[in-house]
């Protein structure tokens, strides 16, 4: 029983294989296990030409939602993440914990380039996506940041969180 089980998952395997080989009839296409270069999200540029940092005015903005609080405290976490500053990018969270749980994101090198969309969400909190870049490991990519203003009890606004 074991050998006819071996035998029939052998034969399995090799059908597998052979067909995943094979020229498709229909389409024309010879399937290969490399990734072709349409399929790839990653868009490579030349690191050299790269420079970190803030090419966005936050304090321009005339969008209603952000208001001076909020657009000291982006200034900030922009400004913190494009330098690598691990106390200033704490110091524009709610608590020590969430700013503590993003600190990660200083990582990567950031160029901030544009402010995105502008809404409040359901929770009423308010949320900011900023455009850029991001190069890790020497590859570069288009990056949406939103980060997440709360206002606390006190009525003051500051950053919940970044996604």
């Amino acid at each position: 029983m074991r050998k006819w089980f071996l035998s029939g998952f052998a034969g399995l395997l090799a059908a597998v294989i052979l067909t995943s080989c094979a020229k498709n009839d229909v389409t024309g296409i010879q399937e290969s296990s490399g990734p072709s270069p349409s399929s790839t999200p990653v868009q490579k540029e030349s690191s050299e030409f790269f420079k970190a940092g803030v090419f966005v005015n936050v304090g321009d903005s005339s969008e209603p939602l952000l208001n001076q609080e909020i657009k000291s405290r982006l200034k900030t976490v922009l400004t913190s993440m494009a330098n690598k500053d691990a106390e200033a990018f704490r110091s524009v969270f709610t608590d020590d914990r969430s700013g503590s749980a993003q600190l990660y994101l200083l990582n990567r090198d950031y160029a901030f380039n544009q402010l995105g969309t502008v809404r409040q969400d359901y929770a009423n909190r308010i949320e900011v996506q900023v455009i850029g870049k991001v190069m890790q490991d020497a590859v570069i990519t288009d990056q949406y940041l939103y980060f997440y203003f709360v206002k606390n009890a006190k009525g003051h606004w500051y950053l919940g969180a970044i996604d």
